[in-house]
Formats: structure tokens, sequence, C-alpha cells
């Protein structure tokens, strides 16, 4: 039940995210990856926005091309998601005037009071970085826990989640986000 709640919101937030775009001529990117066995990593890049490097040995998963998240899932069923985004393609901040830690506030208000008037959860901000221009809360409520890291730098966002993580405790999944940084 945990697993399907959290796809609801994922699929919820990727809506958003995909909906709330500001009109413009699309651009290319190129997407790769692939898990490294000789570093133990999986490597994953959206070209030029951005890359992360798992630790260890992660499936892909689920695709949302609209918001373009990309999401993996590893041996003990931890589900994360990624995706990169130009700051300039969301609703709230359409001609790009929002950057760093300004649009990572603003990305967090607008996406978390979503996801709490419409499907009844809650939110806790645990982590400000105005220093590196992110901010790392939890989205919970029955069946659901799920944590946010998102962050801006020149003009690209990271969004990063992690769910079905319960063996963790909260530390490590908020220290988990950050080394994907």
């Amino acid at each position: 039940m945990q697993k399907i709640a959290y796809f609801l919101v994922l699929s919820m937030t990727l809506l958003m995210t995909g909906c709330g775009a500001a009109k413009k001529a699309p651009q290319s990117y190129i997407v790769g990856g692939d898990y490294d066995a000789s570093k133990n990593v999986t490597e994953y890049y959206v070209y030029p926005l951005g890359k992360v490097s798992l630790p260890g040995k992660w499936e892909k998963g689920d695709y949302n091309k609209s918001s373009r998240q990309q999401s993996f899932q590893n041996q003990d069923g931890v589900i994360v998601a990624v995706a990169f985004a130009p700051s300039d393609k969301f609703e709230f901040n359409p001609d790009g005037a929002l950057r760093g830690y300004e649009f990572a506030e603003a990305f967090y208000e607008w996406d978390s009071q979503y996801l709490v008037s419409s499907l009844g959860l809650d939110r806790k901000v645990l982590e400000k970085n105005k220093a590196n221009n992110y901010i790392i809360y939890r989205i919970f409520g029955k069946d659901l826990d799920t944590y946010f890291l998102i962050g801006e730098k020149n003009g690209t966002v990271s969004n990063l989640s992690i769910s079905s993580a319960d063996k963790w405790t909260e530390q490590q999944k908020v220290d988990f986000l950050k080394s994907l940084l």
C-alpha cells in the first residue's frame, strides 16, 4: 500500500511539474548512465542539466516523459526519483526570475502545499541551506513517507526524492539526498 501511495504522490508531483511548465521551444538533452561495477555506483545524467551518482546497484524504474523524472530502485526496495529541469519551466517562475534559494523556497511552497491540500498529507521542512540553494522536506501521511530535496543552481533545478526506505533513519535519508548533489 505504501508503494501505491508513493506512486500517487510522485505522479501528482510529476503532473504538476509537467502541466506547470512554461511553453517554450523544446530543448534536446542527452540522457544516459548505467551501473559501473568497478566503482559500485549507478550513474544517471541529463546533459547539460545535471547528473547523480547513486552508490551501489540501482535498477531503472518508471520514467515520466513530461517531467523528465527517472525512478530507480535498489535491492532493498528503496526508491529514488531524479529530475533535472530549467528553472523557468515552472508555472510560478515562467520568466526565470526566481533563482537559488529563493527558487527552492517557492518550489517547496508550491509543491508541498498542493500535496497537503489536495491529498490531505502533512509536510515538514527538515533542512534549509541558503548557501547551497536547497531545501529538504518530508511529505507524509497514511501509507506515505517521502523525502525531497529541491535545489536550484545556475538556472537548473534538481528534484530528488527517496521513499520506501523504512530501515533508514530520518538522518540517513537526509544525508543520502545531500550526497546526491
